[in-house]
């Protein structure tokens, strides 16, 4: 402080005016801190509420991760579960495919033989077409055959039926020409007898010659110039015998 001649007063007023300006100075820097603090309270504030903020989002965060952990690791299990019934499924369809391939293989020669016998019973059943068709021909050939011996038989039976009627009539003619020829027979024996008698007790006769008694003693129906008797047996013969002919 300089000591200048200057008057108490007017120092003092220098004085209380310095003090104001001071205590108006120190009332604006403490009203800027308090500000200032104020300020840093409620950035304070709002950060405390933003860490809490986030301590909650990350806690729901936390614990909604732990829960898609534990999905995911019950999830995890649930697949390693299938993954053994998968693995089983896989061996037992693995077999079973072995078993299928061991039985397309049999089934592929039984296709393969039975091919071969389909091919076979086609040749045979050509050979028995062919056969059949052989056979066919032959029996309708012997059925034609069988049908013109019918035919044949029908009519040699009619013929045999007019034969043995002609041969009846035949028989009975022949009955009748014997009974005619035994009177004939008969009546010439009576013929012969009586004129032996009448030798015995009349006059000779005179002999009567070779040929005329040959011709008396020959029987009707013998020597060219006879005639045969026309009797109804003799028609019938002749109506037999033309039938015959015909």
């Amino acid at each position: 402080v300089l000591l200048c001649p200057v008057s108490v007063p007017s120092t003092l007023t220098r004085c209380s005016a310095l003090s104001c300006l001071c205590s108006q100075h120190i009332d604006k820097v403490f009203k800027h801190k308090e500000k200032q603090q104020q300020l840093v309270d409620a950035k304070l504030q709002r950060t405390a509420e933003l860490m809490r903020e986030l301590e909650g989002k990350q806690q729901r965060e936390r614990d909604f991760l732990l829960k898609d952990a534990t999905e995911w690791r019950h999830e995890c299990e649930l697949l390693k579960e299938q993954e053994t019934q998968l693995k089983q499924q896989l061996s037992l369809y693995m077999d079973k495919f072995e078993e299928f391939q061991t039985t397309l293989a049999k089934s592929n020669e039984v296709f393969t033989t039975f091919r071969q016998e389909m091919e076979k019973m086609t040749k045979k059943i050509k050979k028995l077409e062919k056969e059949t068709t052989l056979w066919r021909t032959k029996w309708e050939t012997n059925n034609q055959a069988l049908l013109q011996m019918a035919e044949e038989k029908t009519l040699r039976d009619k013929h045999y039926k007019g034969l043995h009627g002609k041969l009846e009539c035949l028989e009975k003619l022949c009955r009748a020409l014997q009974k005619e020829r035994d009177d004939l027979t008969t009546k010439l024996g009576d013929l012969q007898s009586t004129p032996e008698e009448e030798e015995g007790t009349g006059p000779p006769d005179p002999q009567p010659s070779q040929e005329s008694t040959q011709d008396e003693m020959a029987p009707p129906g013998r020597g060219e110039e006879t005639q045969p008797p026309t009797t109804p047996e003799l028609e019938i013969e002749s109506s037999t015998t033309e039938q015959l002919d015909n």
